[in-house]
């Protein structure tokens, strides 16, 4: 009898020591900061959308590899090479500024974008089907709102509502 309850005193001990363990490990591991999460690598290529006319008159895009150069300027490298190879873009148009936050990509063109914008439908919607197949081109974004000096406007010539951030085309 005296065996018995030795053992069962010692396996209480034991049980005790086991619950206080598993305590002492939760708490720590609450208690250890989590590594921080590791930013997103910019990416070191994207591409640009050109629009092009096909054969049978049909609006086409060619997309073309742009190489990054500055990874923490890619947005500013790649819209800055649509402007100048794409060819839909007006004359005399600069890229202000490039910002991302929140997946949405907010681009900040000067003002010759809608000064100097004469196109009709088609020319609007191959710019803006440009820039938004172009900003699809990077992972992390999902939106893309066109500004002019930084300020929100409502089309370039009229056709398209540019007045909230647009879908990405993939």
């Amino acid at each position: 009898m005296n065996e018995a309850r030795r053992v069962q005193s010692m396996l209480g001990v034991l049980f005790v020591a086991i619950a206080a363990l598993a305590i002492a490990v939760g708490v720590w591991l609450r208690l250890t900061p989590a590594p921080p999460p590791q930013p997103a690598q910019p990416p070191r290529e994207a591409k640009i959308y050109i629009p092009k006319v096909n054969p049978q008159g049909e609006l086409t895009y060619e997309s073309k590899p742009v190489a990054i150069q500055n990874p923490s300027a890619a947005y500013t490298e790649v819209f800055e090479t649509l402007i100048r190879e794409s060819g839909v873009f007006p004359k005399g148009v600069r890229l202000l500024g490039a910002t991302l936050q929140d997946g949405k990509l907010q681009l900040n063109f000067s003002q010759e974008l809608t000064q100097n914008f004469e196109g009709g439908s088609d020319d609007e919607a191959a710019l803006v089907n440009a820039i938004t197949s172009t900003a699809g081109s990077f992972p992390n974004v999902q939106r893309v709102e066109i500004r002019v000096e930084g300020k929100p406007i409502e089309s370039l010539g009229g056709h398209i509502d540019l007045s909230q951030a647009l879908p990405v085309n993939r």
